[in-house]
């Protein structure tokens, strides 16, 4: 036995070790617990697109590299071992980085604490992107192996016993730093925000311990019963009681169908942008019993699950913590919705989804909504792919609308429907095969051959074009009085240079919401005022939906559409004025328009946080 006990510690020492005495050992030890974070910054930074000792104040430095020092002081008194505990610090950041820099790639975002939250619905579209490594990737992944040889040539070191006299003053020190930081006005006092896109103003470690203090909301300044009643004192509630066709002769829609289709966007917006033919030549040609222009999502690239909530709820995420998705935690049941307010006035509520259940805690958001009944991809019939099988592609917008047609054949005539559809056909990543999907539309001009990933998306776009043609050309057949209101959630994130080079690396407020812009189409097969170029946020679509179907609206829809003469735009790059002006997140606000703004704000707090004294008569329609 002892005989194999001492062949297996020879086994262990064939790595080569560096000889050194106690003593030299114990200061090298220490000075690893110094570097490696410092390396761990600028690895973790230089991922991400920034130059960690350039683009940030000293001040942003150190506040990053706090974390990166607390990270190895867990692994120090966890492990026991100085070398240890650094070479894991190091591995986890790195890891981190690599993580943000592909939801850079991909969604064109940063990494925040909601997205814990959501690894399901992350795993459920993994595949489908490119994750093979640029030069940067390599670089860092070539240096962090390098890094953790060298550790690993050092001598194994003894285990350091667990003591309160060597854990107390530590644990001290970070108690203080997390107090200072997440308990004080500490960091906003440095001019520190949140930063939605990137994490060049921060970096990942302060921007993700930013957002995170963030997470917690307070009230807002001025918050009471009584100035919220004095905000909703001239806006009251309609009633429920209502037919198709009241005995003043008002049309009103028998069946209302809202389709938010996946990434749906007009990229011809943005400067420079060329294509051989148009992209939505059937959209753009609607103008008939048509509204249509622009809404302004709050989100970009992904997160689609926000333009969702927005839409149905009318709540704005713009004054959410940066990086939330209230539809992981802030919805409950019986919260007030577009879904409960069709019910109320007897509509049969469906949503329609031809992906899986488990994306964005669907199945409970959509129950706490109210909704009849519930249809996930497995349950659309003949289902047809596109860029893939049903493994790995995505159900065709032809398809979805195929079973929109036939849940609409399949009710009583004359039953109101309220049917909620998200497609998914446009999904991100745009490096997927061309499978069903022919080469239609591409760039041209200056950018003609450099973005295929954009030509993919424009070809997508394009097909999508041509299925909402034959929905409505099957509707303006249908006798019962039809609406169809349909918008994009976000812009794609085809590739991270694509926007650099079309609105620079750091635009002004105006340049940076060409990103946000979605077109919108609502159309009916009856008589409805017609418009071109209506500019929304897509807070306030719903209500545009209500009152153009002259359908009963609360309280909370007429609110907003007084707030849209005001402020025509709200989302989380800024707020547009009534004169056009555009306002970043952090800009001080006319006061006219800073008035209006805060008392959304307040409404806000009192619909999402303050539900046992919530404002259910405004919010909803009078019984």
């Amino acid at each position: 036995m002892a005989n194999f006990i001492e062949a297996k510690e020879k086994k262990k020492l064939r790595w080569p070790k560096v000889a050194l005495s106690e003593g030299k050992y114990r200061w090298l030890g220490r000075g690893v617990l110094v570097l490696v974070p410092l390396l761990a910054f600028t690895l973790v930074e230089y991922l991400n697109y920034n130059d960690p000792w350039q683009d940030f104040t000293p001040m942003q430095i150190g506040l990053n590299l706090i974390w990166y020092y607390l990270l190895e002081l867990i692994f120090y008194f966890g492990r026991g071992r100085r070398v240890s505990a650094a070479k894991w610090a190091l591995g986890i950041a790195w890891g981190l980085g690599m993580t943000n820099h592909y939801l850079i790639s991909f969604r064109g975002r940063t990494l925040f604490p909601g997205d814990f939250l959501t690894l399901g619905t992350a795993v459920n579209v993994a595949g489908n992107y490119d994750y093979s490594l640029d030069r940067m990737q390599l670089i860092s992944l070539l240096i962090l192996v390098l890094a953790l040889l060298a550790l690993s040539l050092l001598p194994r070191e003894e285990r350091i016993p667990f003591t309160w006299r060597r854990f107390l003053p530590s644990a001290g020190v970070a108690g203080m730093v997390l107090a200072v930081f997440f308990g004080t006005g500490f960091v906003e006092n440095q001019g520190i925000e949140p930063s939605m896109w990137t994490t060049r103003g921060n970096g990942l470690a302060l921007n993700f311990s930013v957002c995170l203090k963030y997470m917690r909301v307070e009230k807002p300044e001025g918050y009471s019963q009584e100035s919220l009643e004095q905000l909703t004192a001239d806006t009251a509630s309609d009633g429920p009681s209502v037919t198709v066709t009241d005995p003043d002769g008002t049309t009103r829609p028998v069946n209302v169908i809202v389709i938010m289709n996946e990434s749906f966007s007009d990229l011809s917006v943005l400067p420079g942008v060329e294509t051989n033919q148009d992209a939505m030549p059937f959209l753009r040609s609607l103008t008939e019993n048509t509204i249509k222009g622009y809404a302004y999502s709050s989100v970009f690239g992904g997160t689609t699950a926000n333009s969702e909530y927005e839409f149905l709820t009318g709540n704005t995420t713009a004054y959410l913590p940066a990086g939330t998705v209230p539809y992981q935690m802030y919805v409950s049941d019986g919260d007030p919705t577009l879904v409960s307010q069709m019910a109320a006035l007897g509509y049969r509520t469906i949503a329609a989804h031809p992906y899986r259940s488990s994306g964005w805690n669907r199945p409970s958001v959509y129950q706490n909504f109210g909704f009849d009944e519930v249809y996930f991809e497995s349950d659309f019939q003949n289902r047809e792919y596109m860029r893939g099988d049903s493994r790995t592609g995505y159900v065709t917008d032809r398809c979805d609308y195929e079973n929109l047609i036939r849940l609409y054949e399949e009710k009583e005539e004359g039953e109101p429907l309220f049917l909620f559809n998200v497609t998914m056909q446009n999904h991100s990543g745009y490096q997927m095969s061309w499978d069903n999907l022919p080469r239609e539309v591409w760039l041209t001009g200056e950018l003609e051959g450099r973005f295929q990933t954009v030509n993919q998306y424009l070809s997508l776009i394009y097909q999508s074009d041509q299925a909402f043609e034959e929905l409505i050309n099957y509707f303006s057949q249908v006798e019962e009085p039809t609406m169809i209101l349909l918008f994009g959630d976000h812009q794609p994130q085809v590739a991270t240079n694509f926007y650099t080079d079309v609105l620079g690396i750091d635009p002004p407020t105006e340049l940076a919401q060409k990103k946000q812009m979605v077109p919108f189409f609502l159309w009916a097969n009856y008589d409805i005022p017609e418009a071109e170029g209506v500019e929304l946020s897509l807070n306030y679509l719903s209500a545009l939906l209500m009152d153009t179907a002259r359908l009963p609206m609360t309280g909370y829809q007429k609110y907003l559409l007084e707030l849209w003469q005001t402020a025509p735009v709200i989302n989380t790059v800024g707020v547009r004025g009534a004169d056009g002006t555009w306002y970043g997140e952090n800009e001080a606000l006319p006061a006219d328009l800073e008035e209006a703004v805060d008392g959304y704000q307040l409404l806000l707090y009192n619909n999402i946080f303050d539900k046992s004294d919530r404002l259910s008569d405004f919010f909803s329609l009078t019984e």
